[in-house]
């Protein structure tokens, strides 16, 4: 393509500070991903406290931290919560990979709201390898953990296996509760 041919970026297009991948790349990731919609309910908090978990695992998918959600959605500072209280218990020189189905979307609130600003080079994003295929193709080359060294072959999908593992209590913890 000539330079004659390409579209001049608008505002939209711009590329905030450390971030590589252009607004609008990340606007349509978040728009496509079900988990980025907090106004998405599965559970009802009419009805129960807790309406999910969210876990934290480490490289050998142990689970290091588990959140009770209670608010419907998916909401991003859950994921943030679980990030604190990790880089808390960590040297402040280390520096930590996290893989996340919406990394990219993370990682754009965490610089667009400047949450932990002390972490921010601390930091490296990339999304799950069975994830990654649903972003766009921009998103893709800075978050794919295959285009980076520092993943191994580790495909970040250690959440999917925990609750796989845990499937067998669902039906069981459904409806209970301390006050049950």
């Amino acid at each position: 393509m000539m330079e004659d041919d390409q579209a001049v970026p608008g505002e939209d297009d711009a590329v905030e500070p450390e971030m590589n991948v252009l607004n609008s790349v990340l606007d349509m990731c978040g728009d496509s991903f079900i988990a980025v919609d907090g106004n998405r309910i599965k559970a009802s908090t009419q009805q129960f406290d807790d309406t999910r978990l969210m876990a934290l695992l480490c490289r050998h998918d142990i689970a290091l931290y588990i959140a009770n959600m209670r608010t419907a959605g998916k909401k991003q500072f859950y994921a943030f919560a679980l990030i604190t209280a990790l880089f808390k218990e960590l040297p402040e020189w280390w520096t930590m990979g996290i893989l996340y189905d919406i990394a990219c979307q993370i990682h754009q609130s965490l610089l667009k709201w400047n949450f932990m600003p002390e972490w921010h080079s601390h930091i490296i994003f990339g999304v799950l390898v069975f994830h990654a295929y649903g972003h766009q193709w921009m998103c893709q080359l800075w978050y794919h953990p295959r285009k980076s060294k520092i993943w191994g072959l580790s495909d970040g999908e250690g959440c999917e296996r925990f609750w796989s593992e845990l499937r067998r209590l669902i039906p069981s913890l459904r409806v209970t509760g301390y006050h049950q």
